[in-house]
């Protein structure tokens, strides 16, 4: 299908995250500015949770149809866990031909862009040096050889070096980015014969935090005997206690930076580099008195906070329960679609599912779910826009398209936002989020509420099945399995009730009843594989002359046709005939060693004159048995060879 727009790529992981929040926003508004259209392919958390929860999560990158975007920006510092971000490069290499920026890491075989952290880092270490006259600084940065701690420890040693500072490696640790080291640096810091070091600086506001707990759990205070300052200004810095000295990372820019640099090899023209940094944000963890959590909350106030967080996390949200306890589909998706208000402000939201998704019919023994990739023809039965639903449980459209919405004309740039629906490695489908032209990524209360999605697709899609193995069950109690037409419990359920209509219409009642030719002597010389196709071809001769609803195998080689709505001798006449002729063409054209005959008997009469079907069978049965010793007097059947002689 034709765009109307260039689009843009951007493959991330967990778009609402600190840094790819503010990552996205610096795409997307200088993507909007260069008037491209832009699709995120996003799993909806970075970590791995459990091993099968990750699979699921990170199948979203196979529905990436390569030959639709224009170029694609490639974030693969977020993910990095289970090995995914080389799975995808490698994909990437393989089926896309032009432009790809990688963000951040070095990516042999695209161009590459990086985040300027030295001017932050050297301005937070200058703070601590000029504002608070400190000059033993230790700092704790990320994993060694990663690239983020590469240039924020070498924004630390810049800064030293501006300020006639000498360089102690001893006072450098490595950490993880994350809770787990700050209790151990602190330790080797207590350890040494020196004093303590006036300030600790730390690559993140996590391992900040953590270097804040450990010095109070030593009974040191935080800042009057240790100051301490972070990275990236996450809420959980702006709100400890106390809060943490950090500075933005300048994502925004990056954003910005890799939108020009993809445009400028699209339109092959010259890219101009611009790696500002970001604002520091001074807080109470360096000795500074200012209130941060109060100054970030105005600064980032968004167009979308309202009442948001209080509806989802409401005492009162019943969604969960609300969706696990619909039964029927399209229900369901009424219920899901209520319940999107608590997402906040959107502007189309898209559930895209799997032509299989509930994998109807499936037992312990045959767990054949879907778990690598999507179904070629996809169902969008739900889509939301002006706070309707719109529901179709037929609407399809081909994978490749990846979203119709992505080839309508609009007349603003727009950005899609594709994230996984799933169940543990169970594929359902995926969902797609757009705020229009406005340059945000989803919240985090979009990511939980799709979790919920995800674990009430799940419930429906069990309630699903056990009603349709409980009627599978059904249908087997009352059904043949040889033949698919009723049985004898069928027939004892059925044909009475048919019998009893009849004779409250005051109508006829037909029963015509036929036992099949020699089917043991066929069973005992040919087998019993040719005794099924015999049995098969009476009872779709049966079938043929009047259709499943009236048929019945009550014996094993015995059938039966029960109708209240025969009105004469000639119609059945014309269904016995049916059922001959059908067998004639069995006979000529399979080329079997016998051949395959029934012999009919028939009891047509008022429906009142009977008491039982039972009545019925036996007059029919006599008039079987006499057709059955005439056939085999005027056909010269031989029981030997089971044919004419």
């Amino acid at each position: 299908m034709r765009k109307f727009r260039k689009l843009l790529g951007v493959i991330i992981a967990q778009a609402d995250g600190p840094y790819q929040s503010k990552l996205l926003e610096g795409i997307l508004e200088q993507a909007f500015k260069l008037n491209y259209d832009v699709a995120v392919f996003s799993t909806f958390n970075k970590d791995k949770l459990s091993d099968l929860w990750h699979e699921g999560e990170e199948n979203i990158f196979s529905m990436i149809n390569y030959s639709v975007p224009d170029g694609i920006i490639f974030v693969p510092d977020t993910l990095q866990v289970g090995g995914i971000a080389k799975r995808v490069e490698a994909d990437i290499k393989k089926k896309f031909s032009k432009p790809v920026v990688s963000v951040d890491i070095a990516t042999e075989g695209f161009d590459n862009i990086f985040t300027d952290d030295i001017q932050n880092i050297k301005m937070l270490i200058s703070h601590l040096i000029e504002d608070h006259r400190l000059t033993d600084i230790a700092f704790m940065t990320g994993i060694k050889g990663h690239p983020h701690s590469t240039n924020r420890l070498t924004g630390y040693y810049e800064a030293l070096i501006e300020h006639n500072l000498p360089i102690d490696r001893s006072r450098v640790f490595y950490g993880d980015f994350w809770y787990n080291e700050g209790e151990k640096v602190v330790q080797t810091l207590m350890d040494d014969e020196r004093p303590m070091p006036q300030a600790i600086a730390c690559a993140s506001d996590t391992m900040a935090i953590s270097v804040c707990e450990a010095l109070k759990a030593r009974g040191l205070r935080v800042p009057e005997d240790v100051a301490v300052t972070g990275y990236d200004s996450i809420d959980a810095g702006i709100n400890y206690v106390p809060s943490i000295t950090s500075s933005d990372i300048p994502a925004e820019n990056t954003g910005r930076r890799a939108v020009s640099f993809i445009h400028s090899l699209i339109t092959n023209t010259k890219f101009k580099d611009d790696p500002r940094g970001a604002e520091i944000s001074i807080a109470k963890s360096c000795g500074c008195t200012v209130n941060v959590a109060e100054k970030m909350r105005n600064k980032y106030k968004s167009w979308r906070d309202s009442d948001l967080y209080g509806d989802f996390d409401s005492t009162y949200n019943f969604m969960l329960e609300a969706l696990i306890s619909e039964k029927d589909y399209e229900k369901y998706l009424g219920a899901m679609g209520w319940y999107a208000h608590q997402i906040g402000e959107y502007d189309y939201f898209y559930l895209c599912v799997c032509e299989n998704w509930d994998n109807l019919g499936e037992t312990e023994q045959n767990k054949n779910y879907l778990k690598k990739g999507y179904t070629k023809k996809m169902f969008l039965p739900l889509y939301k826009h002006d706070n309707r639903n719109y529901i179709d449980l037929e609407r399809s459209f081909d994978l490749s398209e990846m979203l119709p919405a992505l080839y309508e004309r609009r007349p603003e740039p727009t950005a899609f936002f594709f994230g996984p629906l799933h169940f543990n490695d169970r594929c359902f489908g995926y969902s797609v989020i757009s705020y229009g032209n406005k340059p945000v990524p989803y919240s985090s209360t979009y990511r939980k509420w799709i979790r919920y999605v995800c674990t009430s697709f799940e419930s429906l899609r069990r309630q699903r099945n056990l009603q349709f193995l409980y009627s599978k069950m059904e249908d087997n109690a009352v059904t043949d399995l040889l033949t698919g037409i009723y049985n004898r419990n069928g027939f004892n359920l059925y044909a009475g009730q048919c019998l009893s209509d009849a004779a409250k219409k005051s109508g006829s009642f037909t029963l015509i009843l036929g036992d099949m030719n020699n089917l043991k002597y066929v069973n005992d010389t040919f087998g019993h594989v040719d005794g099924d196709f015999a049995i098969k071809s009476v009872a779709d001769a049966f079938k043929n002359a009047c259709g499943t609803d009236f048929c019945y195998r009550i014996g094993g080689d015995e059938f039966v046709i029960v109708s209240g709505d025969i009105s004469s001798q000639e119609e059945i006449d014309g269904i016995c005939g049916k059922i001959q002729a059908y067998l004639k063409k069995v006979n000529d054209t399979a080329n079997k060693p016998y051949s395959t005959s029934v012999s009919l008997g028939v009891y047509f009469g008022d429906a009142s004159e009977l008491d039982s079907v039972e009545q019925a069978v036996s007059a029919a049965d006599k008039k079987m048995f006499e057709a059955k010793e005439k056939y085999k007097r005027e056909e010269g059947f031989s029981y030997r060879t089971c044919r004419k002689v």
